[in-house]
């Protein structure tokens, strides 16, 4: 995700809808997007959507629904007043993959998510509402509060959630990372690319929902934190 809190992206998102969501379908688009406020990938999905209509028409989200998801990476259909669109989406950020009606045409996101051929993924989804309701990640207890990643799953590298394989603490807040580097700061994508090199050969924790939940509360205004 952004710099942004994701009270200030409720509120770019809000500032988006007046220009995009017709007056009688404002109240319930308004609805769903409240009732994914603590979920930085929701707010990422609607974000990218408002701020670039796929059609170029005036429309709102009225429904998120789960396709499939995977270390932290959403498949979501966000279901509009008008059509249905497909996003892949994340605590960082979402990208449009088209409209329901193409079905996905990127292939490298088809096998990641081993959705099979475009056509088979159009028959399936002919139906959307077969699909699950997207739950908010602080919501879902089988989820990373802050990166969304599922149980087994590696954290999202600088997830505050992450236990630190060499200490046990919190890995954003021990000085491990940096004690492994020889480093006061890690001040760019060389630094990460060698902390996370570390991490996998020592072996990073994955989420466990079991005993790491409990230990941390929802994120609220913050996402993922920075992992310098």
């Amino acid at each position: 995700m952004t710099t942004q809190t994701l009270a200030q992206r409720k509120e770019a998102i809000i500032l988006l809808m007046q220009y995009a969501v017709p007056a009688e379908q404002m109240r319930e688009a308004r609805q769903l997007l409240d009732r994914y406020q603590s979920d930085t990938v929701a707010a990422n999905l609607l974000h990218a959507f408002y701020s670039y209509l796929p059609e170029g028409l005036d429309d709102g989200v009225r429904e998120l629904r789960l396709l499939a998801r995977r270390q932290g990476a959403f498949l979501l259909a966000a279901v509009t007043f008008h059509s249905t669109y497909f996003y892949l989406a994340t605590a960082d950020k979402a990208e449009f993959l088209g409209d329901r009606k193409e079905g996905i045409w990127d292939e490298e996101v088809r096998a990641f998510f081993e959705l099979g051929s475009r056509e088979a993924l159009l028959k399936k989804t002919a139906a959307i509402t077969a699909f699950p309701l997207h739950i908010p990640a602080p919501h879902d207890e089988e989820l990373c509060p802050a990166c969304a990643a599922a149980d087994g799953e590696e954290h999202i590298l600088g997830c505050p959630v992450e236990i630190c394989p060499w200490c046990g603490g919190q890995l954003t807040g021990c000085h491990c990372r940096f004690e492994q580097l020889d480093r006061d700061h890690l001040l760019g994508e060389r630094e990460l690319a060698a902390l996370e090199e570390k991490l996998k050969k020592k072996g990073r924790i994955p989420y466990d929902s079991g005993t790491h939940r409990p230990a941390y509360p929802a994120t609220g205004d913050d996402g993922p934190a920075s992992a310098h």
